[in-house]
């Protein structure tokens, strides 16, 4: 079997919630794998991939990611198609500890950004993402798929259904003041020009807004922000919590993390915490 072989069948039998980040890893497998064999892929051909990925600067982590994808691609046709021949030459290949990205913006910064999404905007949608985004924590496309059905004004919240979010687990997300007139300032302009859209980020045609990224992009540039993508409104919203004083716990859960050792890479933000807690210990 070759390399589309293998991983033409797992895409086509696997219903992925991550299908885009699949794709792109596929992109850039392609053309280094495309047509070989696998039976006779040794490791010093993934590890050169590595070293030649590497040299074009591209993050461990997301070298780690396009690994993951073809390790699962041909973990999946070894067990669902028998075939204990194949070998897994990506299998157990360490590249490290990749480190987590963390990169967020002062509140300042947050202000001019939402400035300049609105500067020679004809729509909303853009400042009223990001001040969503800031204020709620919410990913990309939990704020782009939100339906109005799912907000509680009134009991100021917003569910997420276990389809709409990433580990695939209900969450509800409380509103603050920032998020609730920023959700009725967009509903009353989905009440003008698209009011029979479920969505919040409706367009003119009813269907919902699918991307931001040029945009956001630009928005960016116009505040003189750099190095800043759309997920690091997320970054910024559990990191402005943390420096807060907020419990780690709390922003997990606010995040909806699985885990908290993922929410634990802004726990460096927070050393009053513990400066505030060694003054606890009595005099010996």
């Amino acid at each position: 079997m070759v390399f589309e072989d293998v991983v033409g069948i797992y895409l086509a039998a696997k219903s992925h919630r991550s299908k885009q980040r699949d794709l792109y890893s596929l992109k850039r497998l392609q053309p280094y794998f495309g047509g070989r064999i696998l039976a006779q892929l040794k490791r010093a051909d993934v590890r050169q991939y590595v070293v030649d990925r590497q040299a074009e600067g591209v993050l461990e982590s997301t070298i780690q990611r396009e690994l993951r994808f073809f390790s699962a691609a041909i973990n999946f046709v070894r067990i669902e198609h028998d075939r204990p021949d194949l070998p897994n030459p990506v299998v157990r290949l360490g590249l490290g500890v990749a480190r987590s990205r963390v990169r967020w913006i002062s509140r300042q910064e947050a202000d001019a950004l939402v400035l300049a999404a609105g500067r020679f905007a004809r729509r909303p949608h853009l400042p009223n993402f990001v001040k969503l985004a800031l204020h709620t924590g919410c990913r990309k496309n939990e704020l782009l798929k939100l339906e109005w059905s799912r907000i509680d004004f009134e009991r100021r919240v917003l569910q997420l259904e276990p389809e709409n979010t990433k580990n695939g687990k209900r969450r509800v997300v409380p509103l603050n003041d920032e998020a609730v007139s920023t959700l009725l300032e967009q509903r009353e302009w989905v009440r003008c020009y698209a009011p029979r859209s479920r969505w919040v980020f409706a367009v003119v045609s009813g269907s919902r807004l699918t991307t931001i990224q040029k945009g956001f992009r630009a928005a960016c540039d116009r505040a003189g922000i750099d190095n800043f993508r759309v997920h690091d409104l997320r970054h910024t919203f559990a990191s402005w919590l943390v420096m807060a004083g907020v419990s780690l716990y709390i922003v997990k859960d606010l995040l909806g993390h699985s885990s908290i050792t993922v929410t634990e890479r802004y726990a460096h933000l927070a050393p009053h915490v513990g400066r505030s807690a060694v003054q606890l210990l009595l005099p010996t």
